[in-house]
């Protein structure tokens, strides 16, 4: 990752100041570099982003696009963009004041601008004051801090200048009584899907409620529905919740049918696509827990295979789950 510009705009609504910077961020600057890259590093890996595209409309988009023309320089292009987060901000119910970050960066050879809302955070310091009767030892607190480069930016926009597409991830603010996304909502003006770990974990939920109401066996029907997942992800195949539900449910039409209602309800997107590396890996292992307080971690992809895993179903009702071929036991 190769940082080239950014810039660093203040929204204080607690004294309703608003201070849109004239010159660049030294970057050269060990810390000022070190902690933009350190954010960025993390919003780009992070599996809660959503992907989108701009609307027609969109005023940022044609704003982007001037400056990617030439058009504007990028201190003019980021006070624009400040400017349209300040007056959405600021008709928040209880606005929050932060600092908006605007960078430009190259990330595996694509350039990128970046947009990070950094809430201010109150904290607590010591400060040494000298007098004539000695020196003084005192707390004073701070309202303007910074997250630091361990804490997780929950607010934040990544655009392609080549292709324009969106990732982001934002939350819900209260503007004249409604919740409201500010970033995709009213600044980017852009669409947006699921984000990768909420997709999985909707596909999970709604496998397993079709399971359990048809009277199958959930887990196995979650595992497929991962290993699926899994096998689509590792060709970097886009895969439809009809895919899904046939490799899930192959042997029962009535389940297919219900998986797809489902799937609409909560709007699984037409297309699915999980490549982010965290979500994958979370999902190659099923965690199973009894009733009775036991847990049980198995590889995914063992779920099916009774040469290591069986369920049997007793005659009272109850489950057992059989372990084989284990060669050794490891405590934990």
């Amino acid at each position: 990752m190769i940082i080239k510009k950014a810039i660093l705009h203040i929204l204080d609504f607690n004294s309703d100041v608003c201070v849109f910077s004239q010159k660049e961020l030294d970057i050269t600057d060990y810390g000022t570099g070190e902690f933009i890259e350190k954010h960025l590093t993390k919003i780009v890996e992070d599996s809660a982003k959503k992907e989108g595209e701009f609307l027609e409309y969109s005023v940022f988009k044609q704003s982007l696009e001037r400056y990617v023309s030439g058009g504007s320089d990028f201190t003019e292009f980021s006070t624009g963009a400040g400017t349209l987060l300040y007056d959405q901000i600021s008709q928040a119910d209880e606005p929050e004041s932060m600092d908006f970050l605007v960078c430009q960066f190259t990330d595996e050879n694509d350039e990128y601008i970046g947009l990070l809302l950094l809430p201010n955070k109150t904290a607590y310091t010591h400060q040494v004051e000298s007098g004539d009767d000695g020196v003084a030892n005192k707390i004073i607190r701070y309202f303007t801090l910074l997250p630091s480069t361990s804490q997780k930016i929950s607010c934040y926009a990544i655009v392609s200048m080549k292709d324009y597409k969106v990732s982001l991830c934002d939350k819900k603010r209260e503007i004249n009584g409604e919740a409201v996304e500010v970033l995709p909502d009213k600044v980017l003006q852009c669409t947006f899907q699921p984000s990768a770990r909420e997709t999985v974990r909707m596909i999970k939920k709604i496998t397993s409620e079709v399971a359990d109401e048809y009277g199958a066996n959930s887990a196995i029907a979650v595992s497929r529905a991962k290993n699926c997942i899994i096998e689509n992800s590792e060709q970097s195949v886009p895969f439809t919740p009809s895919d899904l539900c046939e490799e899930v449910f192959y042997d029962n039409e009535v389940m297919k049918k219900t998986f797809k209602q489902k799937a609409m309800e909560v709007d699984i997107p037409a297309k699915i696509s999980v490549e982010n590396p965290k979500v994958v890996k979370s999902i190659r292992s099923h965690k199973i827990k009894t009733d009775t307080g036991i847990e049980i971690k198995i590889p995914t992809d063992y779920l099916e295979n009774s040469k290591y895993v069986e369920f049997i179903n007793n005659p009272d009702g109850t489950i057992s789950i059989q372990l084989k071929n284990i060669g050794k036991i490891v405590n934990r």
